[in-house]
C-alpha cells in the first residue's frame, strides 16, 4: 500500500522510469528461468558437420521449435536423437530435404525440388549418389536395406519420390565422413528433433550465429 501510494506521488516521468525498470527486471527473471527449458548447450561430438563445426565446438540450441512442433527448416542445423539402432547419443547434422521435398544427390551435386542447392558449407563433394524413389532412399542406385535402413511405412507417403510426412533427409557438411541419412535413411521428426542451433559459443576463435529461417 504505501509503495503505491508513493509511486502514484511520483511525477510522472519517474513512475515511468519505475515502471521500465521493474518490466525489465520481471522480464530477465521470466528469460531466466526459461533459459534452461528452451536453450541447450551441445558440444560437438565429431568431424561429421566440418568445417561448419569442429570437434570440441560449444553450440547453443533453441528447443522452442520442436517443443511446439515446429519442423525445422531446409538447410537448418539441428541437433537430433538417431534411430536407436544407430546410436544412443544425440548427433548434430544439416536437413536438406523436408516432408513433401524430392531430393536427388548425382555426381556430387544436390538437387532439391528440382533445383540445385548452393552447399559453400561443404568439406568436400560427396562420393555417393542418393535418391528419394520408388518409396525408399536410393544409395548408389541400391535401395537401402538392412536394420539400420529407417524407411517409413508406405501409408506415411504421399508420393513415391517425395520425403514422408513426419521425416526428414539430414546429412553432415563433411559428407564423406558423416553417419547420417546416407547410410540409415530418413529421419522421424516427432520425438527425435532436440532442437536448431543458433550459434556456436566456443571458442572465441570459431564464434558464429546462424540463420533462423
Amino acid at each position: 500500500m504505501l509503495v503505491a501510494f508513493l509511486l502514484r506521488a511520483l511525477p510522472f516521468r519517474r513512475r515511468s522510469l519505475r515502471f521500465s525498470a521493474d518490466l525489465a527486471l520481471v522480464a530477465g527473471l521470466v528469460a531466466l528461468f526459461l533459459t534452461p527449458f528452451t536453450i541447450r548447450i551441445f558440444v560437438v561430438p565429431s568431424i561429421s558437420m566440418e568445417p561448419t563445426l569442429r570437434v570440441g565446438d560449444v553450440i547453443l540450441v533453441d528447443r522452442l521449435p520442436s517443443f511446439f512442433g515446429i519442423a525445422p527448416s531446409d538447410g537448418s542445423i539441428v541437433v537430433f536423437r538417431p534411430p536407436s539402432e544407430v546410436a544412443t547419443t544425440d548427433f548434430v547434422k544439416r536437413v536438406v530435404a523436408r516432408s513433401g521435398d524430392t531430393f536427388a544427390l548425382v555426381d556430387g551435386i544436390a538437387e532439391r525440388n528440382g533445383r540445385a542447392i548452393r552447399e559453400p558449407y561443404l568439406a568436400n563433394p560427396p562420393a555417393y549418389d542418393l535418391a528419394v524413389s520408388g518409396f525408399s532412399l536410393d544409395l548408389n542406385g541400391e535401395p537401402l536395406a538392412g536394420n539400420l535402413a529407417s524407411i517409413p511405412p508406405r501409408s506415411q507417403w504421399a508420393s513415391g519420390d517425395r520425403v514422408p510426412n513426419g521425416y526428414a533427409l539430414v546429412l553432415g557438411d563433411n559428407r564423406n565422413y558423416s553417419d547420417d541419412s546416407h547410410l540409415w535413411g530418413f529421419l522421424k521428426l516427432r520425438g527425435h528433433i532436440v532442437g536448431q542451433a543458433i550459434a556456436v559459443v566456443w571458442p572465441l576463435s570459431h564464434i558464429a550465429l546462424f540463420s533462423l529461417e
